[in-house]
């Protein structure tokens, strides 16, 4: 079997700059070397190169023995050194019509470079049918450079129109050559370099391909190369480090000019009739390019402003963030780790490529525990939010945590919030829908999907030309997600909504891989532990961590050792492996722990390599020189208690100390988490204590691999704590004594977080601990919010405030069931959030009497009598605020409503310049009206204002109740501060809820 195709790419050399690195693959025969016995005599050849349309062979009948297929055929199968190449090889049996599969495999270009290294000349490639290899192709090539391949390629190519001069071998030569090596000189000092490259290279596929490509598209990419030779130069490369900003703002403008290019290519001929604006837009970025080159003629290294695709508004359209507030959006988790600088490259390369060129489909990133996965989405994240392009591509990013957040339920909705936050065109489609469905909350997954998502998407045409707009769902493994919304995930956005890009992460647990393995739509990346380019990251990974330990001992021990090779070689391609290893090997003895692991044998897998890591540190951490000979029980019990821990708030030292460490002669909990430091991350002000790794989680539960000294069962740690809880409760309300005017900060952490929740979390709880817990919260926040057990443990809070009950507002519109634990410590610390910045004020005023606030109804009566408004539903108001000081003021002005403890902003100033408010003059809010809930007959909430001297920020006090981790409280106020705070009255009427 004979066959010539093109392979472009290049090897990079260690030598900075060599020009000889830069190469080709001819390949110009095929043949199959061997075959396992079929009775098939008709084969044929089919490759598909990235999203292109497959080439077919003619078919090769076998007539006779010694007979070998061959075909001639000259193909190019791209730029992109991440373009993944399918080959199959097709049979059939006559007289049978059909051909089937025979056998297949996917190699990337790079891929393929590496297997003529050296002065090889063929290579085999081995050809599976999924669970064994049944045939091997043997590939013949030839190297040369991008000038002669091309000079050998191009006269049997039909040349896509007289202006075609991008495809002449110099041009490309140029590229290669000259700009390659610019990239490789920035990459370490941008991340983003490579990035850009591998877009440059799009849009020369695009441009070589499109006959019809308009004069303006084609001006357009040569004006980049341009550019980019201008960026290359010597003496502009030895300032790289002062031009970072313009060198930022060029590979960002490269990669949305890319993207531009990629979707004119996938526009239909009439399509491209239609849209009147490809000029328009492709003069633009023209333009852009040609002010970036003007700037660093100039030596301006600052950011440049980027031209962009598409109009992200600003949101700050309060109906709609009302209507989007219905879909109860839960805590979000950012991202858990990133990836060190200089790893995982390629794969991130492969995953910005194929957001770029991706084609209605859905990523799904597949590997084992520890291989990487969650670090790759949280270097995703980043890249999508701040790297690629002018804008955030990043619409929605949703992160599970089998403790912190595993309810799959609002899986969609939490997508429908995040992009109608991202873009207020998307917000204001899915609003109405929310508006006029308010039950969509409640359908089964494929139609909120389609509801929510699709509909809206697609009746917002502008997306279209607007590049893509990402969706990433990390640790989906993590989550209690059903097998119906595991398909709707599996058919992602649909082929009508080109510019969404849905990004999945997970470990190939069973019902995931039979929901998405063989998929049509589903675009699979497997981390693959074995390959080199994986080793080769650990290895680096190791060098770093190992040679930032000062101790001149422990280096000379690494190198007798070759202690970053053997490691590498015991990681089975774990990622989490390495990083547990440096954590472990940082802390004293050093040494010690370095033969530790070395003593160990290479395991088979990486199962086996997570089970030796894991016994070998605990068991050299509980037996080092120095330890008590009871550490191992107490290294247990605080291990178990962070396993079965449950958050919010999650496990602290304070509670270990106070609920769990109770024995005499217990040690300090710092002590023992500080003895664990290889396997726990500590606490910090956002996160409690945390095993470092969900493969910990699981192997503290196997008995078969931890064995009986480490086993954790966790029904009989949940009672023990349940009841350490019970006992720390009841022992301190004994000797309690509240007081009416008692400060929340009073009450010990242990107690008010933790221990008597802890009742209820961990074990069924009786009526006594209810009774102890009612009257704990009845003091905790007097005398705002008291709490009142309905059956069924479900909870109610009452409105404890006189002039809310005076009113008839007596109750929170939030009911909780007290093993709820994640919601009802949301309302905590909603209500705790609330209730401070609402009576936040500065101890003496000197503007006190010296501003007014007047509330105007449409007939501009002032509706602002003896300090307090009433309004009614259906009617707009006007807030008018007047300034009859002396002196300049900042102003901040913030609705409280009392029923569901939201904040929603009025009015503030986002930066620092000027003063909005003069002396003498007045500013006036939006119009705002109101609504009363349907249960209810009066609703109140009170308008909160701030004046100020000097800026105060004061962006943390907006919340929506339920949405978003409660942010931390305003610093201290100015000496010159001055707050007002007014209560609203909403009395029923027509209309809808505020706005």
């Amino acid at each position: 079997m004979s066959e010539s195709a093109v392979v472009i790419t290049k090897k990079i050399l260690a030598n900075e700059g060599s020009t000889s690195s830069h190469r080709m693959l001819l390949i110009h025969e095929v043949e199959i070397a061997k075959i396992d016995p079929t009775k098939k005599s008709r084969f044929r050849v089919k490759i598909t190169a990235g999203n292109e349309k497959p080439t077919e062979t003619e078919e090769f009948i076998i007539d006779r023995v010694g007979v070998t297929p061959k075909w001639a055929i000259t193909k190019s199968l791209g730029l992109d050194p991440l373009t993944k190449i399918l080959w199959e090889l097709h049979g059939r049996r006559w007289p049978v019509s059909r051909f089937k599969v025979v056998g297949s495999v996917e190699k990337t270009l790079g891929e393929l470079f590496e297997l003529f290294e050296g002065n090889n000349t063929s290579a085999d490639i081995h050809l599976s049918n999924g669970s064994s290899d049944v045939a091997v192709l043997k590939i013949s090539v030839q190297l040369d450079t991008p000038k002669n391949v091309m000079t050998h390629l191009v006269p049997s190519v039909k040349k896509p129109s007289e202006s075609s001069e991008l495809l002449d071998s110099e041009t490309l030569q140029k590229a290669f050559e000259v700009v390659k090596q610019m990239i490789d000189t920035l990459a370490e000092v941008h991340p983003a370099a490579t990035i850009a490259w591998g877009f440059l290279s799009i849009g020369f596929e695009v441009v070589k391909k499109q006959r019809d490509t308009k004069d303006a598209i084609r001006e357009l990419y040569k004006v980049m190369i341009s550019v980019y030779e201008a960026f290359s130069k010597d003496d502009i490369l030895e300032q790289r480090d002062r031009l970072k900003g313009i060198y930022s703002s060029l590979f960002k403008q490269t990669m949305e000019c890319a993207m531009f290019i990629e979707g004119y290519a996938k526009k239909t001929e009439i399509e491209k009739i239609f849209t009147m604006d490809i000029s328009v837009q492709a003069e633009n970025f023209h333009q852009a390019f040609t002010d970036l080159k003007g700037q660093l003629s100039m030596g301006l290294a600052k950011e440049a402003v980027i031209v962009t695709l598409g109009v992200q508004k600003s949101v700050d359209d309060l109906v709609m963030r009302e209507l989007l507030r219905k879909l109860e959006p839960p805590e979000e988790l950012g991202p858990k780790s990133r990836c060190m600088q200089g790893t995982r490259v390629e794969t991130i390369k492969e995953m910005v490529s194929w957001i770029a060129q991706c084609n209605r489909m859905t990523m799904w990133c597949r590997g084992l525990a520890g291989t990487g996965k969650s670090s790759l989405m949280g270097t995703l994240h980043d890249l999508l939010t701040t790297d690629i392009g002018g804008r955030s591509r990043l619409a929605a990013f949703v992160r599970y945590d089998r403790i912190e957040y595993s309810k799959a339920s609002k899986l969609i909705t939490s997508i429908a919030y995040a992009l109608g936050m991202f873009d207020d065109r998307i917000g204001r489609a899915i609003s109405l829908v929310v508006q006029t469905l308010p039950s969509v909350v409640t359908l089964s997954p494929s139609l909120q999907f389609q509801r929510l998502l699709r509909n809206p998407l697609e009746s917002i045409p502008d997306l279209v030309d607007g590049g893509p707009l990402v969706v990433v769902i990390d640790g989906l493994d993590e989550c209690d997600v059903s097998s119906d919304m595991l398909a709707v995930l599996a058919e992602g956005f649909g082929p009508k909504l080109s510019f969404m890009r849905l990004i999945l992460s997970s470990r190939p647990v069973h019902h995931m891989a039979k929901a998405f393995e063989g998929r049509d739509r589903i675009y699979p990346l497997y981390l693959d532990t074995s390959l080199e380019s994986v080793n080769r990251d650990i290895q680096f990974y190791l060098e770093r961590e190992l040679a930032i330990i000062h101790d001149d001992a422990f280096q000379k021990k690494c190198k007798e050792l070759d202690a970053v090779n053997e490691l590498t070689a015991r990681a089975s391609g774990l990622f989490i492996w390495a990083a547990i290893v440096a954590r472990f090997v940082h802390a004293f003895p050093g040494i010690s722990r370095l033969h530790a692991l070395l003593d160990t044998k290479i395991p088979s897998d990486a199962t086996e390599a997570l089970t030796t890591l894991y016994r070998t540190a605990l068991d050299t951490l509980v037996s080092e020189p120095g330890t008590n000979v009871d550490i191992k029980k107490y290294v247990r019990s605080v291990l178990g208690a962070v396993l079965v821990t449950q958050t919010p708030p999650g496990m602290t030292e304070g509670v270990l100390d106070h609920v769990v460490l109770l024995g005499e002669g217990s040690p300090p909990s710092r002590h023992i988490v500080s003895m664990l430091g290889s396997v726990l991350s500590p606490e910090t002000e956002d996160s409690p204590i945390r095993l470092i790794h969900k493969s910990l989680n699981d192997f503290l539960q196997d008995r078969s691999r931890c064995g009986d000294e480490w086993f954790i069962d966790v029904t009989l740690h949940c009672k023990a704590i349940a009841e350490q809880c019970r006992v720390a409760s009841k022992s301190f309300m004994k000797l309690w004594s509240p007081k009416s005017d008692m400060k929340i900060g009073v009450i010990p952490a242990y107690i008010s977080k933790y221990a008597l929740f802890g009742v209820f979390w961990y074990s069924v709880s009786d009526k006594s601990d209810l009774e102890l817990f009612t009257s704990f919260f009845c003091h905790y926040f007097l005398p705002w919010l008291d709490i009142v057990a309905m059956d069924d443990n479900i909870i109610h809070f009452e409105v404890m405030d006189t002039f809310c009950r005076q009113q008839g507002l007596t109750h929170l519109s939030i009911q909780v069931n007290i093993h709820d634990l994640v919601k009802f410590h949301n309302v905590l610390k909603t209500s705790t959030h609330f209730y401070y910045h609402l009576h936040q004020s500065s101890q003496e005023s000197p503007f006190a009497g010296k501003i007014t606030l007047e509330c105007m109804d449409p007939t501009g009566n002032n509706l602002n009598i003896n300090g307090m408004i009433v309004v009614h539903e259906g009617i707009k108001y006007v807030f008018k605020i007047s300034n009859i000081t002396l002196m300049h003021l900042y102003v901040s002005v913030f609705f409280f409503d009392a029923s569901d403890l939201d904040i929603l902003s009025y009015y503030q100033q986002r930066k620092a310049v000027g003063a909005p408010l003069p002396p003498g003059e007045s500013l006036t809010t939006g119009q705002h009206s109101y609504y009363v809930p349907g249960e209810q007959e009066v609703d109140v909430g009170f308008l909160k204002l701030f004046f100020s001297t000097e800026y105060l920020d004061l962006s943390v006090i907006p919340r929506i109740a339920g949405s978003g981790s409660v942010p931390p409280p305003v610093g201290k106020m100015p000496s010159l501060c001055h707050t007002m705070c007014v209560p609203i009255v909403q009395k029923r009427g027509r209309g809808a809820r505020l706005i």
